[in-house]
């Protein structure tokens, strides 16, 4: 998978007007952080059997408990269960560079969240060639209303040996995933679309809605 980048957009989505003038050669910066970059992804579709309670329970034996899920996906056929990642050596120059550089190491970081958002607007797309203004995605850990600990869920599904092999990502005892740039979820059609950062009050300069309660 390879992804190219617009600039301007890139500065829009990671907030960097505010520091754009004040740091020289951004632009190679930012090329840099693309030279880095192994994006891969791994997707399944799986239809949704019964929603129980909690409980989504899918065709094969999967269980997602997530009382958000539940209500959102109640009359939704099927989802598809994701992982994505960008690979372990843009993380490893952020490190390297905070000691000495935390301009750069920054921006090199806003690449890599950018990054990931490229990828999955890739599977999205492949998903959902058409898209649709009732598309969502949920990611666990991301707010209170999904356990962290239902990454192990997502795995299972798609098989955490074949994650691995496709893709490099592995989850820890604590249900972290490694590479740390990398993003686990569940997409969808619901009634109406929905962010997360609806239901989310951290202060967050990545910010897609309002938050609603």
């Amino acid at each position: 998978m390879r992804l190219e980048y617009d600039v301007e957009e890139l500065t829009r989505f990671c907030h960097l007007n505010r520091i754009r003038d004040r740091i020289e050669n951004v632009e190679e910066i930012i090329d840099e952080g693309y030279g880095l970059l192994d994006p891969k992804a791994m997707y399944k579709t799986v239809k949704i059997s019964e929603v129980k309670g909690s409980r989504l329970i899918l065709e094969g034996g999967g269980v997602l408990d997530s009382k958000l899920l539940a209500e959102k996906f109640k009359c939704t056929p099927e989802i598809a269960v994701y992982v994505l990642t960008i690979g372990p050596a843009l993380e490893k120059r952020v490190t390297e560079l905070a000691i000495r550089e935390l301009s750069k190491s920054f921006i090199i970081d806003c690449v890599g969240t950018y990054a990931l958002h490229q990828v999955f607007n890739v599977i999205q797309e492949d998903f959902q060639p058409n898209g649709g203004e009732r598309l969502s995605k949920f990611s666990p850990g991301s707010t209170a209303y999904w356990d962290i600990r239902q990454q192990k869920s997502l795995f299972e599904i798609l098989g955490a040996e074949e994650v691995e092999k496709n893709t490099g990502v592995r989850l820890n005892e604590y249900c972290i995933m490694a590479p740390r740039k990398s993003v686990s979820g569940v997409m969808g059609y619901t009634e109406e679309q929905f962010q997360e950062c609806q239901i989310c009050k951290r202060r967050c300069e990545y910010r897609r809605a309002p938050f609603k309660g």
